[in-house]
This record gives C-alpha cells, structure tokens and sequence, in this order.
C-alpha cells in the first residue's frame, strides 16, 4: 500500500515520498509503466510550493532514471539533472535518505535525511522498475 504525497496527483501512485520541515520530495508515477509508455517523475517541494520536476515533462523512464535493488533488501532510484546526481536510497533497515552529488570538480556530496519508507522495496514498485526497463541488476 502506498502512502498519497500531496505532490502526487490522485491518478498517480507515490513510488517515495519524503518530509523534511518545509520541503515534501516524492517519487510520483502512472499506474501503468512500460518501457513505451506511463511516466515516473520526481518532484521537490518548498512550503507546499513544487519547486524543482525531474523530468520537466511526463514521460517514459528508460534512459532517465536507475533503480537497484540489493540483497540485502537495500534499495535505490538514481537520475542525474543539470550535471547533480540524486539518490533517493531506501534501505531496509533504516530511514530512507535524499543523496544530492554536485558537479565536478567539488563532487560535494550533501544527505537529506528521511523517514523510513521501505516502498522502493513493494513488489509492485519493483515490477513496474522492471517493465520500465530502469532496473539495474548488481
């Protein structure tokens, strides 16, 4: 089951959604993806205000986003905007976090800690990971 984000629309599932004071991130998506059609999107909020959408517009994730999931029950969607990386990891045994890597040459790495999620790891999420053709085998 998965817990609504506000900056998810009612017609879409919330894949990862994490609160931090003022700012909402969530991972927001069709019902359906394949690796044709259906959408992820990654959306950041500030004072219930979107402030930053990855990718600008709602299309397939192959070739956009990377999803991977470990043995020992970790999980991670990665995608890269503007020359920044993005982890969103959600790993089993603990709270979920938001890695933000800069560009070269700093590479300054800064964490967005989390709640505790878990629903990168719902099989639902990682069939669709799958039929979008995004997941990443280790």
């Amino acid at each position: 089951m998965y817990q609504q984000s506000p900056l998810c629309n009612k017609d879409e599932l919330t894949l990862w959604s994490c609160k931090t004071g003022k700012h909402i991130y969530s991972l927001c998506s069709s019902h359906v993806v394949t690796r044709t059609s259906g959408y992820i999107q990654y959306r950041a909020s500030k004072h219930g205000k979107v402030v930053f959408t990855y990718p600008t517009v709602k299309r397939p994730p192959l070739g956009l986003f990377v999803y991977y999931s470990y043995g020992n029950g970790n999980a991670s969607v990665e995608f890269t905007s503007n020359g920044y990386g993005y982890t969103l990891s959600d790993p089993l045994r603990d709270k979920s976090s938001i890695f933000v890597t800069a560009p070269a040459p700093s590479r300054k790495q800064t964490e967005i800690r989390c709640g505790g999620n878990q629903t990168l790891q719902i099989n639902y999420t990682m069939r669709l990971m799958y039929d979008s053709g995004v997941w990443e085998s280790n």
